[in-house]
């Protein structure tokens, strides 16, 4: 049984276990909110092979070793959950196995956040393009985001939610003369792709107010809930 698969074995755990799920925020919860990167999702072990300490990168694809500069004292058995946005850069999310104490189960995130914090300043470095570079969020930066997490600032040892970006824009749209055609003052047009779309646009009127996204250079997309239309087919004989 190779390194990867007993601690899979050990812990009741795989490399897609989830810390986040992508669903609704309870109306009325108290949350802390931090961005989520456009890396990808997987963990970095702090663990033992025999009697060496090593670090491990474990994603869904794939699982390999990695330089690191670390204190022994964390390596056993830390479970750090991140998103990996470089060959040797990675974006701290949570941790959820410290030392083989499951600190996920007995603590908020905002805790663990500011926590992580500390303990990444204390017991890791790194030498820039020869070992890894663990980076906690409130040192994040200008880097692309996919959206938001949204963690409980009260429930313990419970996942968090997320929430995607919204790149969309309120405008005020104007209807041309031209059937079909809708026009941002300043901006482009509106794209009608289908016959739902172009239903929806003309029940609006005149004037209105529509949350559009960019398709190009000239031309937006409605990115508004819009129903789906029943079309009655009939024959003649």
């Amino acid at each position: 049984m190779n390194l990867v698969s007993q601690l899979q074995h050990h812990y009741e755990w795989t490399p897609n276990y989830r810390l986040v799920y992508k669903k609704p925020v309870p109306q009325g919860l108290k949350t802390f909110q931090v961005p989520q990167t456009t890396g990808i999702p997987g963990w970095i072990v702090f663990t033992y092979e025999g009697k060496v300490p090593v670090c491990l990168w474990i994603s869904a694809t794939e699982h390999k070793r990695l330089p690191c500069i670390v204190d022994e004292r964390i390596c056993g058995d830390t479970f750090i959950k991140v998103e990996k946005i470089g060959t040797l850069d990675f974006v701290v999310s949570d941790i959820w196995m410290y030392n083989s104490n499951c600190v996920f189960a007995c603590s908020t995130f905002k805790q663990r956040y500011e926590w992580l914090s500390k303990l990444l300043s204390r017991f890791t470095t790194y030498i820039e393009g020869i070992t890894i570079d663990l980076i906690h969020k409130s040192d994040l930066g200008d880097v692309p985001i996919r959206g938001y997490e949204e963690h409980s600032e009260e429930t313990i040892g419970k996942p968090g939610y997320f929430v995607e970006k919204d790149d969309s824009q309120k405008f005020t749209i104007t209807r041309l003369a031209t059937p079909d055609c809708y026009e941002i003052i300043g901006k482009g047009y509106l794209r009608v792709p289908d016959i739902k779309t172009s239903i929806y646009l003309r029940s609006k009127g005149e004037s209105f107010e529509c949350r559009c996204i960019k398709h190009d250079d000239e031309f937006w997309d409605v990115v508004e809930n819009i129903p789906e239309v029943e079309v009655n087919a009939s024959t003649s004989c």
